[in-house]
């Protein structure tokens, strides 16, 4: 689609759904891989003259960034028309965008329910206009989104895409990453933030389409692929498996410890690391002070800080390095359902709170903890919803998301 011909769709849709929070009506782009494709970039991410809200309160009356993040600058050397910014939660800390200040994002599959978060603007801005998008990830805020919204989000390998004009969340667990219509868009878009000019995650995912995976296996992640997802969940998750065993895959189970109970230690552990920022929009004066999510983790964090119960928290997650380290010699990649639920209703109690139910960020911490790259791919409708297939990978294998993502999205996309 054109920038006029979004336009007009955001025009007539966005009043309803808020997936933008900015939208540059004057973009232009220019030659490379990207040229006339359009992205929307995560208001956390710094895009050069237009605001810089992160969702919170506490920003809206700053300037406008005076410079673009290394991401938007690479899009920009790439050809991309940078069309706007998306909603997020607050500080990116939340999973439904329903505490932005902006007010809640919507999923264009159902109005009634969330997008997802924290990335929700960037998921419903793909899913609902068909553009490329660039979100953040510390604990599942690009996966769980692309999941709600039936897209493709990935996490890459820590450390491969820069965080530079990044407003920071955990640090030692942020990435900025795709989200996409579909597999190959996602490789791209990948390939330009992380400055790689051999492409080989789109050769990657150019040849899942067609290759055969006989000999390599593939890891179920057992706790978390099991009873504690929705029966639908279930049923295409198992789909999504059920494809790369046609494709040819050998399919083993998996049961890395503490995998699929990990919350308690994610929450601890980003609390602490989050505090000079939230200290910092602490003490603002903006138009309005933090929002309770976001004063909920300062609360959190300062509680944790130094104390026994931060140190095993770290203790947890040394031991979960070696842990995958260990598992990944059983297998390639490993999969799970990416959420154990469709999109919940707008609303509903406990969404933006890592600990209470209904958990949205279940499966989705482990990565971020253990240090891997993690993708999420649709694999159809589940009581009218998307559903999202979530695969974890060795650290700087991000290829064999796009490979075996591909795979899925091909064979399943054939019978439909």
């Amino acid at each position: 689609m054109t920038l006029d011909e979004v336009l007009a769709d955001v025009s007539g849709r966005d009043g309803e759904l808020r997936a933008f929070v900015h939208v540059d009506p004057a973009a232009t782009g220019g030659d490379g891989p990207l040229a006339g494709r359009l992205v929307a970039v995560k208001d956390n991410v710094a895009v050069r003259g237009a605001p810089w809200s992160c969702g919170s309160a506490t920003r809206f009356d700053d300037p406008p960034a005076d410079r673009d993040a290394e991401v938007v600058r690479r899009l920009r050397a790439a050809g991309a028309v940078v069309v706007g910014t998306t909603n997020l939660d607050e500080l990116a800390m939340g999973a439904s965008t329903e505490s932005s200040a902006w007010g809640a994002t919507l999923n264009p599959h159902d109005p009634r329910r969330t997008a997802g978060g924290s990335s929700g603007g960037s998921g419903a801005a793909v899913a609902a206009y068909g553009v490329l998008a660039v979100g953040t990830d510390t604990g599942g805020s690009i996966r769980e989104p692309a999941a709600f919204c039936g897209v493709v989000g990935v996490a890459p390998s820590p450390g491969t895409v820069p965080t530079d004009g990044v407003v920071e969340f955990a640090p030692t667990m942020d990435r900025v990453g795709p989200l996409a219509p579909t597999v190959a868009d996602a490789a791209l878009l990948h390939e330009v933030m992380a400055g790689l000019d051999d492409g080989h995650l789109v050769h990657a995912a150019r040849i899942g389409t067609r290759e055969r995976l006989v000999g390599r296996a593939v890891g179920v992640v057992v706790p978390m692929s099991g009873g504690r997802n929705a029966p639908e969940v279930v049923d295409r998750f198992e789909a999504g498996v059920d494809a790369l065993r046609e494709r040819g895959a050998s399919v083993v189970h998996v049961d890395v410890p503490r995998f699929g109970d990990l919350l308690d230690v994610y929450y601890a552990i980003t609390c602490v690391e989050a505090l000079p920022v939230l200290e910092a929009h602490a003490a603002r004066r903006g138009r309005g002070p933090l929002g309770d999510e976001a004063l909920s983790r300062l609360e959190t964090g300062r509680r944790l800080l130094g104390s026994t119960e931060h140190r095993d928290a770290l203790a947890v997650r040394e031991q979960i390095l070696r842990d995958v380290a260990e598992a990944f010699d059983r297998c390639e990649v490993m999969v799970s359902p990416t959420v154990p639920l469709v999109a919940p209703l707008v609303g509903r109690v406990g969404v933006d709170d890592p600990l209470a139910t209904p958990r949205t960020d279940w499966w989705t911490v482990e990565a971020n903890l253990a240090g891997v790259p993690a993708m999420s791919v649709p694999v159809g409708l589940g009581a009218g919803l998307p559903v999202g297939l979530q695969l974890m990978a060795p650290p700087g294998r991000d290829d064999r998301l796009y490979r075996f993502g591909a795979a899925v999205e091909d064979l399943l996309r054939t019978r439909a």
